[in-house]
């Protein structure tokens, strides 16, 4: 019994361990929240290839931009002071940051820790930036000029001519396989007395800073502000604020494939190539929703301070940087490892009411000395030999055997060492079913018992299951000769 619950608290423990439950699928984990030491943050880029983390903030008189570590969190040196609020931020060739402040573009060598006021010049007000390294381009989206203008990284020369836009563009991204830029714009006119709400998505080449491409998106009102690319797929997000929605743009033929929902107001995107990750901060709620674009479908949601407005990500560490509430929350997308396959537990025999056999050596059974029966009455000519094997008892539980009875005679003589049946020759072969070399107890051919009646033998075949040793088989024996000999004679 104790094995049997033994076994059974054993199943129970496995089952348990089993049923505990793990992650199914990617998440996300917010990993801390960053404040810069003075303002409140204004935008935010990432160097992959440094961990590096730019923040830039102001307080209304003093702007400064702070570096930091990417796996610590903390930062490195001392804020940097800036003539005006960076507003938007761009990592250029080198590891070179881009700051827009306003009516000019500035450079940081992050080397050097210098930057470089005036770099490019903008006739207007600097609102959005995108930079494609790879090319030596930065795309440069002005408000007031109502243009996207393509710059030389190198020079700080424009490339060709600004590409001027019916209204002030809202969103601007960069494919940096194609050297391609895209920028988005809506606005209202009225047609028969209707007012009519345009949404555009624009393709920009990098090479010679001309448009290449409008692709209209609809007529929702606050529609097609924030845009991101993926370069793999060529497809495009535009976020329509006001619909909450998401456009799915192919972009090689110029045309909506999809609409993905995602509420509360969504302008920033990012879009991470390595895990087909769309994400979208939603403005309306202090939050990021994470979007699986080939599912269709908000899959989770990351809590961000208040009106998340801008979004940076580092595609080589998963990891999300949105700027809200005057802060910076930085997320990693977590995947659980592959399950490692429980091994399959080794049955364990189950009790039946019989012992379990124990494997052991044969012993060879060790004459007693006893007497020898010799018949003592002619009706029963047949003498009996009783043979009592020794051996060490096991514990086991012992078995029981029928015990025929015979006359008992005081006087026979004391058996040998070889007992032998009356009218055997001295020095001839055992019984094998005594117990001997030949044919020795509990072999392979099946143990024997010797029999008390006449001469004869009673063999009894003991199930190999029934005993864990020899010792039981060893305590009939001695249990019947103790019986024989304690029977009155006839």
């Amino acid at each position: 019994m104790r094995t049997v619950l033994l076994t059974a608290a054993a199943a129970l423990a496995l089952t348990g361990a089993a049923a505990a439950p793990a992650p199914t699928g990617p998440h996300h984990e917010t990993l801390r929240t960053i404040t810069p030491p003075s303002g409140a943050a204004l935008d935010a880029e990432v160097d992959p290839a440094a961990d590096r983390l730019y923040v830039s903030s102001s307080d209304g008189t003093a702007h400064h931009l702070t570096v930091y570590d990417t796996a610590t969190g903390a930062a490195v040196g001392e804020p940097v002071p800036l003539p005006a609020p960076a507003t938007v931020l761009a990592l250029g060739p080198g590891g070179t940051l881009h700051l827009g402040l306003s009516t000019r573009i500035a450079v940081f060598d992050p080397a050097t820790r210098t930057l470089t006021d005036d770099r490019v010049p903008v006739s207007g007000s600097v609102t959005l930036l995108a930079a494609d390294p790879g090319q030596g381009r930065l795309y440069v989206g002005d408000q007031a000029a109502k243009s996207v203008t393509v710059y030389d990284t190198a020079t700080g020369a424009a490339v060709g001519d600004p590409v001027v836009l019916p209204f002030h563009p809202a969103g601007l991204a960069v494919d940096t396989t194609r050297h391609t830029g895209y920028a988005t714009y809506v606005g209202g006119a009225v047609e028969n007395g209707t007012v009519v709400y345009r949404n555009v998505l624009n393709a920009v080449d990098g090479a010679t800073g001309r448009l290449t491409g409008t692709i209209g998106l609809g007529t929702t009102a606050l529609g097609s502000m924030g845009v991101t690319v993926d370069p793999t797929t060529r497809t495009g997000y535009v976020a329509n604020l006001a619909a909450g929605t998401v456009s799915v743009v192919d972009l090689a033929a110029e045309r909506i494939t999809g609409t993905l929902p995602v509420p509360g107001n969504p302008k920033a995107l990012a879009y991470d190539p390595g895990t087909a990750t769309l994400y979208a901060a939603q403005t309306g709620t202090a939050s990021v929703a994470v979007v699986d674009p080939a599912e269709g479908r908000v899959t989770e949601t990351l809590p961000t301070g208040e009106r998340p407005a801008a979004l940076a990500l580092d595609p080589e560490d998963h990891t999300l940087y949105a700027v809200a509430g005057g802060a910076v929350t930085q997320t990693v997308r977590r995947t659980p490892p592959e399950p490692t396959p429980e091994p399959t537990p080794t049955p364990t025999p189950t009790a039946t009411g019989e012992p379990t056999p124990t494997a052991a050596p044969t012993p060879t059974p060790t004459p007693t000395g006893g007497p020898t029966a010799e018949p003592t009455d002619t009706a029963s000519p047949t003498p009996t030999s009783t043979t009592t094997a020794t051996a060490t008892a096991t514990g086991q539980p012992t078995p029981t055997a029928p015990t025929p009875t015979r006359p008992r005679d005081s006087t026979a003589p004391p058996e040998t060492a070889s007992a032998q049946p009356p009218g055997a020759t001295p020095g001839s072969a055992p019984d094998p079913l005594i117990g001997s070399a030949a044919g020795p107890i509990g072999s392979a051919a099946g143990p024997a018992l010797a029999s008390t009646g006449g001469g004869r033998t009673l063999p009894l075949t003991l199930a190999a299951a029934s005993f864990a040793a020899l010792g039981g088989l060893a305590v009939v024996l001695a249990r019947r000769r103790q019986r024989a000999e304690e029977e009155p004679a006839p």
